[in-house]
């Protein structure tokens, strides 16, 4: 299974605020960078997205909406995939776990020296309508292996059969790990159901493929600070590109998300034109890849 490290020039330390951080955190807001690489893949016969997806190590969502002239639940041999890697950094970077509800992605940054962070990009499964993901700054405040899972009451009322508690083993959703957060009764998870990662479908924890979570379960201290946010749309002034990235207000927070984008990139301070008509094309599209919207001329 695939899953994707990269490294982020952490320069030019701009105070960037799409979501409200702590004065204390002010020093390693920055304007967010770009991430990955966007590649495309042939289908094998028979292949649904749902098992592109797992099999590549991205959420099921995220691979969907980028390639809606698909049927995501027939594909034939060779059918071009196109597998959205590449990814703007969300405002609000800083070390520890930075989570993006709105790509259903979990960045976790580790700042290894002055210069260089590393950051590792991971899909997630969060929240289902009407047990939405809390918002908001957290904290990792116990670290489990092998956790039993509380079944909440919610569940019990509406399926009286279910247990209290779940045993660990095959049949615990929590899967092998359990990151428990400062949000009473949430945490980052592994799961049993791996194709429910990617998206919105949990009862409001945070499930992570069942490699993801051993790996971060690895990484993560507690006491590592948590951001979760809301950022459909997001901008990196990067070199001489101005790139713009566009993913589905599926809580509809935004009226007019036209002008979300142009609000959004107008706060990375860029100094050049802008194609207004690829900005309108991007906003309509919503396919999860950052594109060019504008470019800066060589002086003459």
């Amino acid at each position: 299974m695939k899953r994707r490290s990269y490294s982020i020039l952490l320069v030019s330390l701009i105070v960037f605020a799409f979501c409200n951080h702590a004065a204390a955190t002010a020093e390693w807001t920055i304007i967010p960078k770009v991430s990955g690489k966007t590649t495309t893949i042939l289908a094998h016969d028979g292949d649904t997205l749902m098992e592109v997806a797992r099999r590549e190590g991205m959420g099921f969502d995220m691979v969907a909406s980028t390639n809606r002239h698909l049927n995501p639940w027939m594909l034939s041999a060779g059918t071009e995939i196109i597998l959205p890697g590449q990814t703007i950094i969300p405002v609000g970077a800083m070390p520890g776990l930075l989570i993006n509800l709105a790509e259903l992605r979990l960045y976790h940054i580790r700042s290894q020296d002055d210069i260089v962070s590393k950051v590792d990009i991971y899909p997630l499964g969060i929240g289902r309508a009407g047990r939405e993901t809390p918002e908001g700054e957290f904290r990792v405040v116990v670290k489990k292996e092998s956790p039993y899972w509380r079944v909440p009451e919610g569940l019990r009322n509406n399926d009286p059969t279910l247990p209290e508690v779940v045993p660990p083993g095959p049949g615990n959703p929590l899967g092998s790990h359990w990151l428990g957060l400062s949000a009473p009764g949430y945490g980052v998870h592994g799961t049993n159901r791996p194709y429910g990662v990617g998206r919105r479908i949990s009862y409001g924890c945070l499930r992570m493929y069942p490699e993801d979570i051993v790996s971060l379960y690895q990484q993560v201290k507690v006491g590592t600070p948590v951001t979760i946010s809301y950022q459909p749309i997001k901008a990196a002034w990067q070199d001489d590109t101005l790139l713009l990235e566009v993913h589905t207000d599926y809580l509809g927070r935004f009226d007019d998300p036209f002008q979300l984008a142009l609000s959004v990139i107008s706060r990375t301070g860029w100094p050049g034109e802008i194609d207004y008509m690829q900005v309108k094309k991007l906003v309509s599209e919503q396919n999860n890849l950052p594109e060019v919207i504008g470019q800066l001329l060589p002086d003459k």
